[in-house]
């Protein structure tokens, strides 16, 4: 009996200890969901990046280039150590450029149906270019998918993308105006 209770308790501190080391990617800054399998945030912190393959994420893009201060060069081992694919498409923020739109529509058709979670610094260049992406898979879906990342940069990373021209310019330029 006494066996059983010892078990019984190592089992409960082990499952104690799983549960507060795992930290759940949609905490991340400025976490949004597009759909269930394409999700996008700024930075994940190295705790979240730690355990994304629990969230079921199969592939990370990262946008953030070598050069920003928030970029982290172990996120490829981190991610590779669970099994998850890492594609680093680095995209600037102050001048996008359409080859890096390129890039990035080239990852997320290599994504394919995978759940796949794209992130930068803020979650501002992700959810443009997984609009891009969105719409240029489904037209038809410009107007409802322009009105989801207004609200990602609006309410979700505090950003106004009515005001911000250079990033207006580029997806007006490669994707064409919403209105």
């Amino acid at each position: 009996m006494r066996f059983v209770k010892i078990i019984a308790t190592s089992i409960a501190l082990g499952a104690m200890s799983i549960s507060a080391s795992y930290a759940d990617i949609s905490k991340a800054r400025n976490y949004y969901e597009f759909s269930p399998n394409v999700l996008t945030a700024g930075q994940p912190s190295k705790e979240q990046l730690e355990t994304v393959s629990a969230d079921g994420i199969e592939v990370v893009i990262n946008l953030v280039p070598k050069n920003e201060s928030i970029y982290n060069p172990q996120q490829q081992v981190i991610l590779e150590r669970q099994g998850v694919e890492h594609i680093h498409v680095p995209v600037n923020w102050s001048r996008p450029k359409t080859s890096e739109l390129t890039s990035f529509l080239k990852a997320m058709n290599e994504v394919g149906d995978r759940k796949v979670l794209v992130h930068c610094w803020a979650n501002a260049r992700a959810s443009a270019l997984v609009y891009a992406h969105l719409v240029l898979q489904s037209p038809e879906t410009k107007v409802e998918e322009f009105e989801n990342l207004k609200r990602v940069w609006t309410d979700v990373a505090g950003y106004n993308l009515d005001r911000n021209k250079t990033w207006q310019n580029f997806l007006d330029e490669n994707v064409g105006q919403a209105q």
